[in-house]
């Protein structure tokens, strides 16, 4: 078993900004902040991240329906041969081009709703709120209980993973991280000597998001006097396809941002009308965003993006999340990256064939 601690939560908005102390701020700030936005019952969508398909799939949801799936039918494009092997569709290698099979869209997790045994076992003050309300709340709390996930140093371990580990905090202008994941990866066939990776977390945070997360021991948040105190948080191992793309999905269940999620999955800047506006109205733009991308990245480039967003589609589904913005994200990059890869392998056709 190989460990290793992860310090990967400095976004881009606070990449540069240095921790916090607020010695007088309330204990669990995150949690009585949640409370006091249901009470005020602000609206659940603000800001610029959703378009027609978002109210609509919200709306399916509120009837108890599960959204619609695309059938997966494989489009097949045929790439160099010293492309990287991309594990998601199987692939016949001939002596100079290797015909690799892509699904045209990707499943949609069912749309299950969070068990109340998993909130009330997180935080049972929470558990006659609405589930919107709590997730609206910690999307504007979110950032400050990033950056102190930012600040974390954690003491290093051995090749046993321990049932708890000490950390230091160095930040402390929000709620303590309540459990460390030790993440590996199911694909990793069991005698080889397994990679962990060690992520702080709030248990809130993707127990409300996650319908499939495993029980967590349970942990509250430490109170903290001072920055560079010591507090000591539960390990949870965490099996999911793709530990490599974990911190991206993590930090988005934290800040809600679709575009700082592209931005780590894509190679170049994802205008933002591709997931704002209406989809039917964007495949010119799509188009063009696709061809620009193709005239600058190589086929082996294109393929490790596409396996970035489908290891991040993997862990996803492994995870049970249906969260919208994060479905918008995931479908916006594969239809552009796909639409590249056809263009660079002079099949634009299979796209619109495949429709």
């Amino acid at each position: 078993m190989v460990l290793q601690t992860a310090n990967y939560v400095r976004h881009i908005d606070s990449e540069n900004t240095p921790p916090v102390a607020r010695l007088n701020a309330k204990p669990f700030r995150v949690r009585t902040g949640i409370q006091g936005a249901s009470r005020r019952r602000r609206a659940l969508v603000s800001g610029g991240a959703h378009h027609l398909r978002h109210a609509l799939e919200h709306a399916k949801k509120r009837k108890g329906q599960t959204a619609p799936k695309h059938p997966l039918t494989p489009v097949r494009m045929d790439v160099p041969t010293s492309s990287r092997d991309v594990e998601m569709g199987d692939s016949t290698v001939s002596k100079s081009t290797a015909s690799v099979s892509l699904p045209r869209r990707l499943a949609r997790s069912e749309i299950t709703e969070i068990p109340i045994s998993t909130l009330q076992a997180v935080a049972p003050e929470l558990v006659h709120t609405h589930i919107d309300y709590i997730r609206e709340g910690l999307e504007r709390l979110g950032p400050d209980m990033l950056r102190v996930l930012a600040g974390i140093k954690a003491e290093p371990v051995s090749n046993i993973l321990p049932k708890e580990l000490s950390i230091i905090v160095n930040d402390i202008s929000s709620d303590m991280p309540t459990h460390m994941f030790a993440v590996f990866s199911s694909r990793q066939p069991a005698p080889a000597r397994r990679r962990v990776t060690l992520f702080p977390a709030h248990n809130l945070v993707f127990a409300t998001h996650c319908t499939n997360l495993p029980i967590l021991p349970v942990s509250t948040p430490a109170l903290v006097e001072h920055a560079g105190q010591e507090i000591k948080v539960p390990i949870v191992p965490l099996c999911i396809p793709s530990p490599e793309v974990f911190p991206q999905l993590s930090t988005f269940l934290y800040t809600k941002r679709i575009d700082h999620l592209l931005a780590s999955l894509m190679p170049l800047p994802t205008p933002p009308p591709l997931y704002r506006d209406d989809p039917t109205t964007v495949m010119p733009l799509l188009t063009q965003f696709a061809q620009k991308i193709a005239d600058t990245c190589a086929v082996e480039a294109l393929l490790r993006h596409i396996a970035k967003v489908h290891g991040t589609w993997s862990n996803v589904m492994a995870l049970g999340i249906t969260d919208e913005r994060l479905w918008c994200a995931l479908d916006t990059a594969w239809e552009v990256l796909l639409t590249s890869l056809a263009i660079s392998t002079g099949k634009p056709h299979l796209m619109t064939e495949s429709v």
